[in-house]
């Protein structure tokens, strides 16, 4: 089986730049604002559905980073200072946790348009928990285990949360592994974390995960990560080598080829794209096999987060014409 969708935040359009730009000055309102937001929501959601997505994700006009909804809306964090995310011109900022921290759910809601498209939004993204502990501050466990075990905990229970409004696929953001590996300083004790956080939130009833890795080359590490509790692997094929990527089978893991590069306003041969689809389908025997930004499409604006989708809607076009393998 093939598919496409979006893995992260979509482009702000002009409008809605504007919009926020006026609100900061005191020129305009937050109230036009959320009219804006809702406004854009709905023709990204119509785009997606028109091209024949096979999730639909909200493109998160609502929050303006990963964390967010869980800083912001979780007893005992708060938010911290800012930093860059990671190589690009956009920040986050670093929550700080005073754990342990109880099981609470719904906090991702206040950011998502599930309440005004209640039958759409199929696709939801969370934390992976171990991107989460790296990139906080954090007090109050006996060590690093019982750390990424409550927070794993918590960010399971709010993906079981997500399937009770709708969500049929869960995707739990993956950056800091791979660019650690990258940059040479992944130890055994990262891959145990991990390891410990997908035991826990890895399957979850009613959905489909995908643990998606980006910034980074998951090249070395694809056999321990194709083994690891979760159905699906995102892959950023910007930084990863194709050829790593067919080394490896997967017969009982769906992949999601981050092949359109959602960093770079140039735009990919759909031709090119449904080769290397082909390719990675017949000589590694994917459960199934998808096709995504590596990442979201939020950093180069409204065009070219349009352009990259229709990219995806022609590529499942060309596929789709040749046979069942393809439906």
């Amino acid at each position: 089986m093939f598919g496409i969708y979006l893995t992260g935040p979509f482009g702000q359009s002009p409008a809605l730049y504007q919009a926020r730009n006026e609100a900061k000055r005191g020129r305009g309102t937050e109230e036009v604002v959320s009219r804006q937001i809702l406004a854009d929501t709905e023709k990204v959601l119509a785009l997606q559905q028109g091209a024949n997505f096979d999730y639909i994700i909200d493109p998160s006009f609502s929050q303006y980073y990963l964390f967010q909804p869980f800083s912001e809306q979780v007893e005992g964090v708060s938010v911290g200072p800012q930093e860059n995310w990671f190589n690009n011109n956009v920040f986050y900022w670093r929550p700080q946790i005073q754990g342990p921290l109880s099981l609470q759910m719904g906090f991702t809601e206040k950011y998502l348009q599930l309440n005004h498209f209640p039958h759409t939004i199929s696709l939801a993204v969370l934390p992976s928990p171990y991107t989460l502990l790296l990139l906080s501050d954090v007090w109050g466990y006996a060590d690093k285990k019982a750390a990424i075990t409550n927070l794993a905990e918590l960010l399971a229970a709010e993906a079981q949360h997500l399937v009770t409004k709708g969500i049929r696929r869960i995707q739990y953001d993956e950056p800091a592994l791979v660019v650690k590996q990258s940059l040479g300083s992944l130890r055994e004790e990262d891959l145990s974390l991990l390891r410990r956080a997908m035991d826990i939130g890895g399957r979850i009833p009613g959905a489909s995960t995908c643990l998606h890795t980006y910034f980074g080359d998951a090249g070395p590490l694809l056999p321990y990560l194709s083994a690891l509790p979760v159905d699906g692997l995102g892959i950023d094929g910007t930084e990863t080598s194709l050829n790593d990527i067919l080394k490896q089978t997967y017969e009982n893991k769906e992949i999601a080829l981050g092949l359109v590069d959602a960093r770079n306003t140039s735009l990919e041969n759909p031709e090119e794209l449904a080769g290397q689809v082909r390719n990675v389908m017949e000589k590694t025997h994917p459960q199934k096999i998808w096709l995504t930004p590596n990442t979201g499409t939020e950093y180069r604006g409204f065009t070219p987060a349009v352009q990259k989708a229709a990219i995806l809607g022609k590529v499942k076009r060309i596929l789709k014409t040749e046979g069942p393998d393809y439906a």
